[in-house]
């Protein structure tokens, strides 16, 4: 059948006109759908902050402290669009030497060593002995990574005495779903040491599922050389941010401990109010726990007197793990209050000064930069 080609063009315009308004209706529709999925998103978001900082405030309690759940910025993945950083072009005599390390040693030394500090990286170059000490310090890290991140548990797990009374150690092997997101944690945490600190101090790092000590489940600890830590879950409040945070924490212990000569103790006691005395140093903090004074939470009522938050004020070595957990996790919050409150400023450069006679590499730029 043939159609009036004048009906027929008609027919077409009205065709185009139904198919452009259906476009353009999809197109709002399809920006409505948008909109209302990121309303949700951003309603879920809150409340799965609100049950993290409950649970994590419930659960991870420890003797030398329950770790301060992830700062609500710091839960904010980076787009995946983002553009990334454009890494360090070096040029003339160090792009030389580099090629040479590279044909010397592997082009995975190379890559460690590009990612040095630039002033550091300079230094080493320019003396061989130094470059084969590094080279034996990054095969010692690497071995590390493979053997002494460990997530099972057995007799050997803590030191004997820990097994007997009153402390009766108990321990659950991590979960196989836990323990690769648990090793990048560590690592990552790892590569913000100067390999040779980690070397001096540091023989393994332990992840399990849960410990319990004195009757009482705890989410962190250290022994002379070891960090143990618990990683229940991220749904328990076991974040990436708050597991790494709680590594700093717990190291942080045996760095003091073992550089204790390095610390002026009266001088830190000092930066604290006329008077003052820590509430529980008889128990370690454990007695806080029990006590409901364990708070992680940061408050200003605290920062006036020097002290982070309620549970600093249990224990010197709790108020030193308060700072040192913060100082490694780039934590733009803490560096203002430390602005903020003269006291907390004058421990934040007490505790840099520190780990500077530690190793020359930390430094409060260094901190601030990572």
């Amino acid at each position: 059948m043939r159609i009036n080609k004048k009906i027929y063009s008609a027919i077409l315009i009205l065709t185009l006109v139904v198919v452009l308004n259906s476009t353009l209706s999809c197109g709002i529709i399809s920006a409505a759908i948008e909109d209302a999925v990121t309303d949700s998103e951003d309603v879920d978001s809150e409340s799965f902050e609100y049950h993290e900082e409950v649970f994590a405030e419930e659960f991870i309690e420890e003797e030398i402290g329950a770790q301060e759940p992830a700062d609500e910025n710091e839960a904010i993945d980076k787009p995946e669009d983002s553009p990334e950083e454009s890494p360090v072009k070096f040029t003339g005599a160090i792009l030389e030497k580099l090629d040479e390390v590279e044909k010397q040693y592997s082009s995975e030394f190379r890559q460690y060593l590009e990612s040095l500090e630039k002033n550091y990286l300079e230094s080493l170059l320019n003396n061989d002995n130094e470059i084969k000490k590094e080279y034996d310090l990054f095969q010692w890290l690497d071995a590390f990574f493979e053997n002494c991140i460990l997530f099972t548990t057995d007799g050997n797990t803590f030191p004997v005495e820990w097994y007997r009374s009153p402390i009766n150690a108990q321990s659950e092997n991590l979960a196989s779903e836990e323990i690769e997101r648990s090793k990048n944690i560590i690592i990552a945490a790892l590569k913000k040491y100067p390999i040779e600190v980690l070397n001096h101090n540091l023989k393994k790092v332990y992840v399990l599922k849960s410990m319990n000590f004195f009757g009482a489940d705890y989410g962190g600890t250290n022994s002379t050389d070891v960090v143990y830590l618990c990683n229940a879950g991220i749904d328990m409040g076991y974040t990436d941010f708050n597991m790494e945070q709680s590594f700093h924490h717990e190291f942080s212990s045996i760095l003091l401990r073992n550089s204790r000569h390095l610390f002026n103790e009266k001088e830190w006691r000092d930066i604290n109010p006329e008077g003052f005395e820590y509430f529980d140093e008889s128990t370690g903090g454990s007695g806080a726990i029990k006590e409901g004074r364990a708070s992680q939470y940061f408050s200003p009522e605290f920062h006036k007197e020097g002290f982070l938050y309620e549970y600093a004020q249990s224990t010197l070595e709790n108020d030193f793990n308060s700072f040192a957990e913060n100082i490694f996790m780039r934590n733009e919050d803490f560096f203002t209050t430390a602005e903020q409150y003269e006291k907390i400023k004058m421990k934040l450069d007490f505790i840099v000064s520190f780990y500077n006679s530690i190793n020359p590499r930390f430094t409060i730029e260094y901190f601030k930069g990572l």
